[in-house]
């Protein structure tokens, strides 16, 4: 007799049957969901956070840790992770002025590891990096990010432009702006 399946092993193999936009629709509607759940068992929002920055510098050692294996970067945006290293280094000052608790000792780690990405990719793993493919102008992310902290800040004075308040919005908004030439390196074969 054929043991019965599991509900787990059902519900994936269904999700695998489905289209692409069901799926994309599932994981927006499963994220929305995550977030709706997180908001009303985190009572302690600064723990989301350490938990998060401890997962993207894990993450960014498991891509060395990849990198080094494989010895290749095919399909890795340097610039996306310029980028990354820009508004780290940003918030890590910002961290390093306002707060420095453990945010900024985890900025850290994640900076000198997303240097080191940026090193093997421009040094060692050369031969492999697709450049013509990953041809995003950083200056569109640094003007929108600009262009979004003139939103958000209502009086902008020209001598005071270079300030804690514009570095915090960089900090914030430069780390959503990093993942375009992510999502535009994946999406497109010729970007």
């Amino acid at each position: 007799m054929r043991a019965p399946k599991r509900p787990i092993h059902t519900v994936s193999t269904w999700v695998r049957r489905q289209p692409p936009k069901v799926k994309a629709f599932l994981a927006v509607v499963t994220g929305m969901a995550a977030l709706v759940v997180l908001r009303f068992i985190v009572h302690d929002h600064d723990n989301l956070f350490v938990a998060a920055e401890a997962v993207h510098s894990i993450g960014i050692m498991v891509l060395i840790y990849k990198l080094t294996k494989e010895k290749t970067c095919a399909g890795l945006s340097l610039k996306s992770q310029e980028l990354t290293a820009m508004f780290l280094a940003v918030r890590l000052y910002c961290s390093f002025v306002m707060e420095y608790d453990i945010h900024t000792l985890l900025d850290l780690a994640t900076l000198v590891t997303t240097l080191w990405v940026i090193y093997m990719i421009r040094f060692n793993l050369k031969s492999s990096y697709m450049e013509d493919k990953d041809n995003f102008a950083i200056y569109y992310v640094v003007s929108g990010t600009m262009c979004s902290f003139s939103f958000v800040h209502s009086s902008i004075d020209v001598s005071s432009f270079i300030e804690q308040d514009f570095l915090g919005i960089l900090c914030v908004s430069g780390s959503c702006f990093c993942t375009a030439p992510v999502a535009c390196h994946a999406e497109h074969k010729d970007c």
